[in-house]
């Protein structure tokens, strides 16, 4: 019978998750910055910093490509996460979190008018400047579970001996 694959991700994977939200949230936080904070004065009063653009349209990318790799999270650590009953409260928090902000992010492109303008950012902002702590605790989670069942080393460097 063949071994069922882990729940770990690899070196790698864990790589380019942490490359693309890091993007992702980097990207989202210097809009922010750049949008409320460092406006320049134009002739006719305060107007958006060059970069403020920039900012938006790398946070699209690194949104897209956060889909992407989504998707390849699912098929196994997810689903045998789910089957094993290994972190599901903070794999939920996560999956529920990143779906929220799909969904106010694709809101914001695409149906943002005067009225929702008002509020329909913070929705997706504040949850997104969240997320980071909903992914270390997952992540810790999976550690504290993780070293729960190795044997406890001896000062020696080595597991018990049972004889």
């Amino acid at each position: 019978m063949a071994k069922p694959p882990p729940i770990r991700l690899s070196a790698p994977h864990r790589r380019w998750l942490a490359g693309v939200f890091g993007l992702l949230w980097v990207s989202g936080a210097l809009w922010l910055l750049f949008h409320y904070f460092l406006r320049t004065q134009g002739e006719f009063g305060p107007r958006p910093h060059v970069l403020e653009g920039w900012w938006l349209r790398l946070h699209a990318l690194a949104a897209f490509t956060a889909l992407v790799v989504i998707g390849t999270v699912l098929p196994v650590h997810v689903q045998r996460a789910w089957h094993l009953k290994k972190n599901r409260s903070s794999g939920l928090a996560i999956k529920s979190v990143l779906a929220w902000l799909a969904f106010t992010g694709y809101a914001l492109y695409y149906f943002a008018d005067p009225e929702t303008r008002p509020w329909l950012p913070w929705l997706h902002w504040v949850a997104g400047l969240a997320i980071p702590v909903l992914f270390v605790w997952h992540i810790e989670l999976g550690r504290r579970t993780t070293a729960r069942r190795r044997p406890v080393k001896h000062e020696t460097g080595r597991a018990p001996q049972f004889h």
